[in-house]
């Protein structure tokens, strides 16, 4: 069995010992004609995460815990990535969960089925944790897309990274030989991924909800979250890829990345220095010539 795997579902923790159990229990819970391994790169928790990942592998032996000290969360993710050994890799972050027993079956068989198609998302609840609100993630529904269309599409917030949600996410591994340079700095781990799995043909999405985002203080897109860093780092991260896409979307991303100029620099004019707002508001008009006329 531990090498027939059809499917390895890559997880990564780093301090999860209050949600990693019922993480597991969803995955394992996975209804499937195949066999699945479950891939876990533990980023030096300093709780009890490594311990109970630890019981559960007495139990299961399609489990594969990887210890790879505190090395940082995008290189601990390209890690549990590069160790899957499927046909195919499902993500689920060590905080969220699954609700849908038939999941992975589903995506598995919808991937069968289409050979043009090299990703695909299910939908997704987001919680709350500390008010309990729940909705949905994804109301403005895309079916299929290339490159282009991900990168055009926008969430209810008007905001754009975001066709799905990590949980949800399933690809065809084996796609990417080595993964680019700057996806092991400060970026967010998801988004990098689309678009590099993106290079290979077209993502689809599956309007049935069937994960579980949690939206908690912990969280890494909670953590220490402010408008300056978020938009520094998405500055980064679209120069990147317009850059690993030979400039061929530059009208889409350009504007985007003026847009977060923008915010930012208003940002450090209102809260930090003017001086040093200047120069991105300045950036953000030759990203985007038009920034003053659509925020005016």
């Amino acid at each position: 069995m531990k090498n027939n795997f059809k499917v390895s579902v890559a997880v990564t923790t780093y301090n999860m010992e209050a949600y990693v159990g019922e993480m597991l229990e969803s995955v394992l819970m996975q209804k499937t004609t195949f066999p699945f391994e479950i891939v876990i790169c533990d980023d030096g928790s300093e709780d009890g995460t490594r311990d109970i990942i630890a019981q559960y592998q007495k139990k299961h032996d399609n489990i594969r815990l990887i210890c790879t000290g505190h090395i940082g969360k995008m290189p601990n993710f390209i890690r549990s990535l590069q160790e899957c050994k499927g046909k195919y890799i499902a993500l689920c972050d060590g905080d969220d969960y699954w609700i849908d027993e038939n999941k992975l079956q589903m995506q598995y068989d919808f991937m069968e089925s289409r050979s043009d198609i090299v990703a695909c998302w299910t939908n997704t609840w987001v919680i709350d944790q500390k008010t309990g609100e729940k909705k949905v993630a994804k109301t403005h529904i895309w079916d299929e897309a290339s490159t282009e269309g991900l990168l055009m599409h926008k969430d209810d917030d008007n905001i754009q990274m975001s066709p799905g949600h990590t949980s949800a996410y399933f690809y065809r591994n084996g796609l990417v030989k080595e993964y680019p340079k700057w996806m092991y700095g400060d970026v967010m781990t998801d988004f990098p991924l689309y678009m590099l799995i993106s290079h290979y043909g077209k993502a689809k999405f599956i309007n049935v909800i069937t994960t579980v985002y949690r939206l908690h203080a912990e969280g890494v897109s909670s953590k220490g979250w402010s408008p300056e860093k978020a938009n520094r780092r998405k500055v980064f991260v679209y120069k990147n890829v317009n850059r690993d896409f030979d400039y061929k979307f530059k009208k889409i991303i350009n504007p985007i990345i003026g847009e977060s100029y923008w915010i930012w620099g208003k940002y450090v004019f209102k809260n930090k220095s003017k001086l040093r707002a200047i120069p991105l508001l300045l950036k953000a008009f030759i990203y985007k010539p038009r920034i003053i006329v659509d925020y005016i």
